[in-house]
């Protein structure tokens, strides 16, 4: 044990509050690292049985159009769903509305 893990360890030699809060947080982080690896090498699996060489496909004329098409449909998914939830959020203040109305 280091000595400033000494000073701050209590009398009791029970962990406080917040080496818990980080030990639990560490832990929270570790298992987020772990699923990323995870889904990392579930695709590079399924790229490598399907035979698939992302640089040799990336090198290619048409790849830079294809990303470009690719960025312009996020894009276009992302500025519906703003819609959406913009919507969404205004019709739920017209009903509260409308329920305090009828309540009055």
């Amino acid at each position: 044990m280091s000595r400033k893990a000494e000073d701050a360890a209590p009398a009791n030699g029970r962990p406080t509050a917040d080496v818990e809060a980080i030990e639990r947080e560490h832990v929270e982080q570790l298992a987020r690292a772990h699923a990323a690896l995870a889904e990392a090498q579930d695709r590079s699996y399924w790229l490598e049985r399907w035979g698939v060489d992302l640089n040799e496909l990336m090198r290619r004329p048409g790849a830079r159009r294809a990303r470009g098409a690719l960025r312009a449909v996020r894009e276009v998914k992302r500025g519906a769903l703003a819609v959406k939830r913009y919507g969404d959020a205004r019709i739920r203040e017209l009903r509260e509305s409308a329920a305090d109305d009828e309540q009055r």
